[in-house]
């Protein structure tokens, strides 16, 4: 164990720069990749926050070490109020491990999602590499339910023509379009409003594709990241499938914002979608890491 009681507290903003540096370190290794945190800077850390309208400070535990120097973290993201909520998996400075800190790290954040957060189910996310991640996670109650792909493009295939459609970004008047196919394509319900607000938000950006004044595809990019941007929906019209529309979309959205100032795309999918696969793969993403994904219900 630690020489000395590790102190578990709440995250302070004085903090940022370490966390992010540890985040950053983990994310550059496969043996200790976790999907959350998966920060590079600072403002990815708070934007990341933003996004969920939660603060830090509120959901996210560190470890200090004798002389307050941050030996690891771990938390959660969730909506306001949400009983679901992703874990922040807990990751220990190199000097820091092999100490029982990330055992520390995870029963504290247990207790504190369970008691003062209300979290009733837990997901985390671990590069199937990290085995001493995945071993601590398991120990504690954690149970495998599926798997993901962390895909990521860092430069985009050159774009196919379509005569047939137009190819631009979205409009506050294509919203209910743009949601009738969100809703046929069984993504996690919205309602009109909901649909709006995301489209007009400034942490997302929409584009369309329109055929005969109709739109038949849309790409929904989350863009509070700028410099890494991620691919959350991508929907096709029943009747304008297998046509390659969606590639043609997806690499014209995420080109965009290489344009823009972007220096990659990510996104997730579930190995068994090859289909979805080979389509990215035709826009540039190559497989980044193959993730774990576990749930704990409290």
């Amino acid at each position: 164990m630690y020489d000395r009681p590790v102190e578990i507290r709440p995250f302070r903003r004085a903090d940022a720069a370490p966390v992010a540096e540890l985040s950053a370190f983990c994310a550059r290794g496969e043996t200790d990749f976790v999907l959350n945190p998966y920060w590079l800077t600072e403002a990815e850390l708070f934007a990341e926050y933003e996004r969920f309208q939660i603060a830090p400070e509120d959901h996210l535990l560190v470890a200090a070490g004798n002389n307050g120097e941050i030996l690891g973290l771990a938390g959660f993201l969730r909506r306001p109020g949400a009983r679901e909520a992703g874990m922040c998996c807990p990751i220990v400075a190199r000097s820091a491990r092999g100490k029982g800190v990330g055992g520390q790290l995870l029963r504290a954040a247990r207790r504190h999602g369970r008691e003062r957060l209300g979290v009733r189910l837990a997901t985390a996310g671990i590069g199937t590499r990290n085995r001493a991640g995945y071993s601590l996670l398991t120990s504690l109650g954690f149970r495998p339910v599926r798997q993901h792909f962390l895909m990521r493009c860092d430069a985009t295939s050159p774009l196919p023509r379509f005569d047939a459609a137009s190819l631009e970004m979205a409009r506050p008047e294509h919203a209910d379009a743009i949601l009738d196919i969100y809703t046929a394509c069984g993504f996690e319900r919205r309602d009109r409003e909901s649909m709006r607000d995301t489209l007009g938000d400034g942490r997302h950006a929409h584009s369309v594709a329109i055929q005969s004044g109709a739109v038949v595809a849309f790409v929904e990019l989350e863009t509070h990241w700028p410099s890494r941007v991620w691919v959350s929906y991508v929907g096709v019209a029943q009747a304008a499938r297998d046509k390659g529309l969606g590639t043609a979309l997806v690499t014209w959205s995420i080109a965009r914002k290489f344009e823009a100032g972007a220096d990659s795309a990510l996104l997730l999918l579930s190995p068994a979608n090859r289909t979805a696969l080979r389509a990215y793969e035709k826009s540039g993403f190559r497989r980044h890491r193959l993730v774990d994904v576990l749930e704990e219900s409290f």
